[in-house]
Parts: C-alpha cells; sequence; structure tokens
C-alpha cells in the first residue's frame, strides 16, 4: 500500500498528540501486540527532551513502550514532558501500578492521565487467552490504585471474536462499583506487528458497534453523535456516554483497528504522531507499519 508517509521537523509538529517509545522492553508477551520488537535500546531522554522543546505549542505526549514502566527513570521522563510545558499521559498493562507508592510516584511526578489494558475485567480466563498471563488480580489492583490516586482513566480493551465479547458489560459493572468516570476504550484486532486474528475472522467494524450498541442498549444509528476526538472528526471511531444527559457517566470509544480499505488504522490522521529513530514527527501509524517488528 502506498502510504501518505512524510517526517517533520520538531519545530513544524502539527499533530495534537505525539507517541514516544522510550523502551521497547515489556514484562508480558500479548497476543496482540503491535510493536512486538524487543531488542530496540531505550529512547535518549536528553534528545527526546531536545525534541519537545522545539513544539510550536502544548501537546499532548503519549508515552508508550513496549512497557514504559520498565523504563527506571520514568518519573524524571514526567517530570522532563511537564517541564517543556507539555501534556504527558501513559499507556500501560498496570502490572507494575498494582504497587500504590509507584503509582503515586508517577501521579507526583505529573503524570494525570493513564491508559491501562484491560483485556479480561478481573477474568483469568480471558487473559491466559488475550495476554497470555494470570494477571486479573494485579490488574484490578493497578485499576483501583489509579482511581484513588486521583488519575483520570482510560480503560483500553482488545475484543477478541469469541473470546471477551461481554468483558464490556462486566468493565462498566467494575468502574460502576468503583466510582470511576472513566473512558471504556474497545477496538478490535488491528493486523500489525503480532496479532491473533485475521480480518476474516475479526470483529468488523459495523459488527463492533452493533455488539457494543446492543450490550448497552443503545440505538446503534446514534452512535457517531459525539464522533469527534479532540476537535477531529474520524470516521473509524465512536465515542457516546453510558448514561446519556449525566454529567458524570462513564463514556465508550468504538475504534477500528482492522478497516476494510486499509491495512493500518486511520491512515492519514492529523492527530496522531509519532518521534521517529532521529527525532523526526512522522504519521503515528504508517511510521509502525513501515517499521513494523522494528523500531
Amino acid at each position: 500500500m502506498n502510504y501518505n508517509y512524510y517526517e517533520l521537523e520538531p519545530k513544524n509538529n502539527h499533530f495534537y498528540s505525539v507517541v514516544i517509545d522510550i523502551t521497547h522492553k515489556c514484562n508480558m508477551k500479548c497476543a496482540n501486540c503491535y510493536i512486538p520488537n524487543r531488542n530496540i535500546p531505550d529512547m535518549d531522554l536528553s534528545k527526546l527532551i531536545d525534541c519537545i522543546k522545539q513544539f510550536p505549542k502544548r501537546t499532548e505526549i503519549r508515552i508508550i513502550g513496549a512497557e514504559p514502566t520498565m523504563r527506571k527513570d520514568l518519573t524524571e521522563v514526567i517530570k522532563q514532558i511537564r517541564k517543556c510545558g507539555h501534556r504527558p499521559m501513559m499507556i500501560s498493562n498496570g502490572l507494575k501500578l498494582g504497587n500504590k507508592r509507584y503509582a503515586q510516584s508517577l501521579f507526583d511526578a505529573g503524570l494525570k492521565t493513564i491508559n491501562l489494558s484491560l483485556n479480561g475485567a478481573d477474568d483469568d480466563k480471558i487473559y491466559l487467552i488475550t495476554d497470555q498471563l494470570k494477571c486479573a488480580d494485579r490488574k484490578m489492583k493497578a485499576l483501583k490504585n489509579c482511581a484513588e490516586i486521583g488519575y483520570f482513566i482510560n480503560i483500553n480493551t482488545i475484543l477478541m471474536k469469541g473470546v471477551n465479547d461481554f468483558t464490556p458489560l462486566r468493565l462498566a459493572e467494575i468502574v460502576k462499583e468503583l466510582n470511576i468516570n472513566a473512558i471504556l476504550r474497545f477496538r478490535n484486532v488491528g493486523q500489525i506487528g503480532r496479532y491473533s486474528l485475521e480480518k476474516n475472522n475479526n470483529w468488523t467494524f459495523n459488527e463492533l458497534k452493533i455488539h457494543i450498541s446492543n450490550l448497552f442498549k443503545k440505538d446503534v444509528n446514534e452512535l457517531y453523535k459525539y464522533n469527534k476526538i479532540n476537535g477531529y472528526v474520524e470516521k473509524n471511531v465512536c465515542f457516546f456516554p453510558i448514561f446519556e444527559g449525566k454529567i458524570k457517566t462513564p463514556w465508550i470509544k468504538i475504534t477500528d483497528w482492522s478497516p476494510d480499505d486499509s491495512d493500518i488504522p486511520d491512515p492519514n490522521s492529523k492527530r496522531r504522531g509519532r518521534i521517529t529513530q532521529n527525532f523526526k514527527i512522522a504519521p503515528f501509524f504508517e511510521h509502525v507499519k513501515i517499521n513494523e517488528y522494528g523500531y
């Protein structure tokens, strides 16, 4: 496929959100991982900071890995991002966040938004399939810790057809029990890196919308009512509140990671960029695919 790939000098960055792969180390081996290479050196912190200092406006900096909590200087990474005037957020499997003191240290450093991967909610039988590990207790402890500390929480769940079909309902029950106004983010399996399902065995975006709307008793035709994300309208996203009309309510986001007309999610996105190997800024998914099984 011909990608609309380009690289920007940091001073010309136009992306709302920029991904930084601070480490390729991980403490899990999930069935689905779009960045599965573990042999890349950690990102140089001084070069990273020099890069993002040049951004022309305040930017959301998405700290990812593999697993970012494997970085021993993670609190310093967060502090430096804040010092540059940007907004750090982190995507994590949550295993190390089961230690409340550690989770608190990241919050105190300036991390206020966390995305936790919870593919099986509190069910180890599901995690053994989706994440190759019995980790439900640690995942739930991490979620509870982050809620008590005061993080804004996003819950990321990859739905594998026939495996965790009803996990969305269980997650909704859990956030209600914990009184968390989280965003529950559901997506199908993307065919990038290491993945468990080919497209013909995967949820299509339309099937996923119908399935989740049925679970939550929503009219599928109303799902695009709130599809503007950070000011960007994206055709591969649905975004809606679980309880309409309430000021505080968990929200649901459905995203298509396996589009019919592309082998990457959300091609030509102007919302998400990624810092490259030479500290330029490139479109996120295009850069991931071009460097598949590499950086």
